[in-house]
């Protein structure tokens, strides 16, 4: 469920009023796929952002993520700053900057937010290498999870399953070591967590960040460029004009597509009927670039 601001506990509610101050008013705003608190809050000093979760929603350890890497961003990375973050009567928050949204952000091929999306890649790669401090897991636990849902797909694989061969092939290729790094990755970067401003985009919503090789970032990348209309090929161009990429081992890059696919196909099958038909679509684009690179 959703809440709204006078629905928190006032342990809550006090531990924001002493970073931020007393609050004029709060207008709620959508959550995203997990339930809990977004609101923007009002207050003497002007606008500014709070989310929160109780402890008791699977996605909670998300927020705790989310608040840990808030804490320690460096100021070069293009993302909303955290003034405080918190766990108090049960609930985890984070209180942030305001942040002006100008329009969607858009990933087609003619959108001039490509290029910026690219450099903000660079970017993080660069600036987040190593590891700022950021208590988060492997990049491997992300894909491990991946991989369970993959491979329960491939054993008993339903029979209008497409590129099975080549799924299988790509997915014999990935070695979690070849993952391994210092760098310090977001790892769900798409449209729906990039905001346009005035001022350029800024990257939302660290729950899934984890540690690995900086080229990862780029790879989890590729399929979301193809979902958004880019041929593979032109996705794959995109994607080598970011320096760590170039170095990506060849196998692992195609069998993290494989499994990033193949998860996708699987939610799409399984999961909740709200979310079925976007997963259904982004395990498309998934399968066009592993048949791409498997041809």
């Amino acid at each position: 469920m959703t809440y709204r601001w006078e629905e928190l506990p006032a342990e809550v509610r006090g531990a924001v009023m002493s970073v931020c101050g007393p609050i004029r008013h709060a207008v709620s705003l959508p959550s995203g796929l997990t339930s809990g608190l977004a609101v923007r809050l009002a207050t003497a000093s002007g606008l500014v952002f709070c989310k929160a979760l109780s402890e008791d929603s699977p996605s909670a350890v998300l927020y705790q993520r989310e608040r840990r890497v808030g804490a320690v961003l460096p100021e070069g990375v293009p993302a909303p700053h955290m003034l405080r973050g918190g766990h108090t009567a049960g609930w985890v928050w984070m209180l942030f900057e305001h942040i002006n949204a100008t329009r969607d952000a858009d990933l087609s091929p003619s959108s001039p937010d490509v290029a910026e999306v690219a450099d903000i890649v660079r970017v993080l790669g660069e600036t987040l290498t190593p590891n700022p401090g950021a208590d988060v897991p492997p990049v491997s636990d992300n894909v491990a999870f991946l991989r369970r849902r993959a491979d329960a797909l491939l054993a008993d694989p339903p029979g209008d399953l497409e590129s099975l061969d080549a799924y299988r092939a790509a997915r014999a290729g990935l070695d979690l070591e070849a993952l391994a790094g210092d760098t310090l990755l977001h790892a769900d970067l798409h449209e729906g967590n990039l905001m346009a401003t005035a001022d350029g985009l800024r990257l939302l919503d660290w729950g899934l960040a984890c540690q690995g090789a900086a080229w990862v970032e780029t790879a989890l990348f590729v399929p979301r460029l193809i979902l958004a209309g880019h041929t593979p090929e032109q996705a794959e161009a995109l994607a080598v004009q970011v320096p760590a990429y170039k170095s990506a081992p060849e196998k692992a890059v195609t069998g993290l597509a494989a499994v990033w696919s193949l998860f996708r196909e699987f939610v799409a099958r399984n999961g909740p009927e709200r979310i079925r038909a976007s997963r259904a679509r982004a395990a498309g684009a998934g399968r066009a670039w592993v048949e791409y690179r498997t041809r």
